[in-house]
């Protein structure tokens, strides 16, 4: 008897878990912000001069890469050279590069790289981390390519295809 009660009793849990499975939430509810929302989203970035960034100092009718890194990401860094290297390629693009990690350690990244020899290169970080939410980010680096217009383009989840990027720049 105490058997078939615990049988009852497991069968009843397992309904229960499968119909909580399927509650109607429809596929945009499980979706990204940036997935939902095709504009570039509002933030705000403390850069290495301790001066503040944000979406209204970027320039009007130009592409626009958001690129969130770990300063310690080994890709992250590959990325980062691989973008230096073909700034020529890239220099109709604005590039933001967004970290959540602590101050000084985006700093030493930036100084690294020398990236304030590229004007169109703004890096910093976002304290509040909305970027990561935003772009609901798994893994680094995350980008997110906007056109001229602030629309959004494409995503790349685990590092850019540059050729493509390239072509997106243009």
């Amino acid at each position: 008897m105490r058997s078939l009660l615990t049988l009852l009793t497991l069968l009843l849990i397992s309904f229960s878990i499968t119909a909580q499975t399927n509650t109607g939430i429809s596929k945009t509810d499980t979706l990204a912000p940036y997935q939902k929302n095709a504009t570039i989203p509002s933030f705000s970035i403390q850069m290495p001069d301790s001066s503040w960034f944000s979406k209204v100092n970027l320039k009007d009718k130009k592409p626009t890469l958001i690129l969130y890194f770990s300063p310690d990401c080994g890709h992250c860094q590959l990325e980062t050279e691989e973008i230096i290297t073909k700034m020529k390629d890239l220099s109709n693009l604005q590039i933001v590069m967004i970290t959540s990690r602590p101050f000084r350690d985006m700093v030493n990244f930036a100084d690294r790289y020398k990236l304030n020899r590229f004007p169109s290169i703004k890096i910093g970080t976002d304290p509040s981390r909305m970027v990561t939410q935003f772009y609901a980010v798994k893994f680094t680096p995350f980008s997110a390519v906007y056109d001229k217009k602030g629309q959004f383009v494409k995503a790349y989840e685990k590092g850019i295809d540059m050729a493509e990027l390239i072509t997106l720049a243009k």
